[in-house]
């Protein structure tokens, strides 16, 4: 099996893809950045001027710039490929707002936030909330673009100061924890590795990449349940969950691209490894099941013993008549002159031979 890693090539991305030789035939990583889309008769994925070669999984990794190149590879990919990330992963992880509502529609416990689109609508916000605050952008990876305000002037003077970036504004109630939160690494159904990291000395970021400071950490089943529904409510089979610990738990952020380094230094598990395990195993059942459903395989089994068969396939309506493949009128035994009884529902439609 061939396995396509692509990304920034950082050493996170890098890392994985040493961790996946032992698994796949193939390992490729693919820049990013040398990616075009072209969308004519059908849409194309190329790579260095020529189209890309089929893999039998995808991953991909990007931050918030890539977020449009990001969705539209592993939309055209999707039904070709085993991809840990849905097409909409990109779009909602690499956007915290729309994190926050995907969560929100789970029932995942989070901080109070509001989106404000204009500078002045985020004044009206500031006028009446709590301090102290926290302020975001949309966009913001590695804890930048997080600012915190102690007080209606604080806030508003920082509004001022990302007026620039013209984009959204998101404003979130503070939960004090002394500066730590805990990142969750989730592949698949399971937690793999989590850790409790501490902001630097006058820093209310927690983040690695802003002077954190992490230590392993073993979580409660509760809120490892936590985290496994959070990745799920941004369709992503691969993750990494920040919660706050307070009082009962709060999630702040799904991260669709998650560093590997902090987080396997501080743990001391081969998180690569254990994603290059699940992306080989979940391949491996997405090309078993993808091989079901080709025709080859149904016409196998027309001859078998009776039994009801199900075919997963489009339907080919014209002049509002629905036209049913030859392979399954076959698969039916149906001839000219037999009659037949139509249940028709909703959704449904059953035919059988009229006894």
């Amino acid at each position: 099996m061939k396995l396509a890693v692509i990304s920034l090539q950082s050493k996170s991305s890098e890392m994985l893809v040493e961790a996946s030789k032992k698994y796949f035939d193939q390992v490729d990583s693919i820049d990013l950045k040398q990616i075009e889309v072209i969308v004519k008769d059908k849409a194309e994925v190329i790579y260095e001027g020529k189209p890309l070669q089929h893999y039998d999984c995808v991953y991909c990794r990007g931050s918030s710039k890539y977020v449009l190149l990001l969705r539209s590879i592993t939309e055209i990919l999707y039904d070709e490929s085993y991809m840990p990330l849905k097409p909409e992963s990109f779009t909602i992880g690499h956007d915290k707002f729309l994190t926050q509502l995907g969560l929100q529609k789970q029932k995942v416990d989070m901080p109070r936030t509001y989106l404000a689109a204009t500078t002045d609508k985020a004044k009206e916000i500031i006028a009446r909330i709590h301090y102290p605050a926290i302020i975001k952008l949309p966009s913001g990876t590695h804890g930048k673009g997080v600012m915190f305000a102690d007080s209606r002037d604080s806030a508003s003077s920082i509004l001022d100061t990302l007026e620039i970036f013209k984009q959204a504004y998101i404003i979130q109630e503070f939960v004090d924890t002394d500066g730590t939160d805990v990142r969750v690494f989730v592949v698949g159904n399971k937690v793999v590795a989590s850790m409790r990291r501490k902001a630097a000395k006058g820093d209310k970021r927690s983040n690695l990449h802003s002077g954190g400071q992490a230590e392993s950490l073993t979580l409660d089943y509760s809120t490892e349940q936590l985290a496994i529904k959070s990745s799920k409510a941004i369709n992503a089979d691969v993750s990494g969950v920040d919660i706050l610990q307070g009082a009962s738990p709060l999630v702040i952020e799904v991260n669709t691209s998650p560093g590997l380094q902090g987080i396997t230094t501080a743990t001391k598990v081969d998180v690569a490894d254990k994603i290059a395990k699940f992306l080989h195993k979940k391949t491996s059942e997405f090309s078993s099941s993808k091989k079901k459903t080709h025709y080859s395989d149904i016409l196998k089994e027309i001859n078998k013993p009776s039994g009801s068969k199900e075919i997963i396939t489009n339907l080919d309506m014209k002049l509002g008549k629905i036209r049913l493949d030859s392979t399954i009128t076959k698969m039916t035994g149906f001839s000219p002159e037999d009659e037949v009884a139509i249940v028709v529902d909703k959704g449904k439609i059953i035919i059988e031979k009229h006894k």
